[in-house]
């Protein structure tokens, strides 16, 4: 089949999100994409890309696959419930009866979803999970608050305590007897403290 359409392209970078690196994070993001595909098991299974939306990240895309059910027991429906309410349909909507899953349904949604990158030298696959709206939003707070305090400079540079706020107060530190000054008045009997030039020379020639 023939066909074309025009098109301008100036001023237009060219396209280099796929490849782009994402961070761990959570992250929404529009489905450009759902086309059928195999696992390397043979297990058919949908391929699902999607471009993310926020800050400098957006116009990178990922792809995820989610098997295609086979019995009413397959544990991949998890997934596609969580996938469902990713992309803002509601419950009232997925628990009305049998859904008929095509491009359309998937299509232009707007998906909410985790994201952590692997490393294929260490054999690590990157982690691609769907949330639901709700559990998006308090998992990525906590995120969020978790990596700000991390991070935060404030933790370097409180004040230390002084030991009366660690409770340390009634701890008393040890101080070190007195030194009697040794009493010269044991050498010769010369008596007191005061040492003379000749008194001493007296002693030492008594010994």
């Amino acid at each position: 089949m023939s066909w074309n359409f025009q098109v301008n392209l100036s001023g237009v970078a060219p396209a280099s999100a796929g490849s782009r690196e994402l961070p761990e994070g959570f992250y929404t993001a529009t489905v450009i994409e759902a086309e059928p595909s195999t696992s390397s098991s043979g297990r058919a299974q949908i391929a699902i890309k999607v471009q993310v939306n926020d800050g400098e990240y957006t116009g990178t895309v990922r792809t995820t696959r989610l098997g295609v059910p086979t019995a009413a027991d397959d544990k991949v429906l998890y997934y596609w419930r969580a996938c469902f309410e990713s992309l803002g349909y509601t419950p009232a909507q997925i628990d009305a009866g049998a859904i008929n899953v095509t491009k359309e349904v998937l299509m232009g949604r707007t998906a909410h979803f985790y994201y952590k990158p692997g490393d294929k030298d260490a054999g690590i696959y990157e982690d691609f999970k769907f949330l639901t709206p709700t559990d998006w939003t308090n998992r990525k707070a906590s995120f969020t608050a978790s990596k700000n305090a991390q991070g935060s400079a404030l933790a370097s540079a409180a004040p230390k305590a002084a030991p009366a706020a660690l409770g340390m107060a009634s701890v008393a530190a040890p101080v070190a007897a007195p030194v009697a000054a040794p009493s010269i008045g044991g050498i010769g009997g010369l008596g007191g403290n005061t040492v003379t030039k000749d008194g001493l020379l007296a002693a030492l020639n008594r010994g």
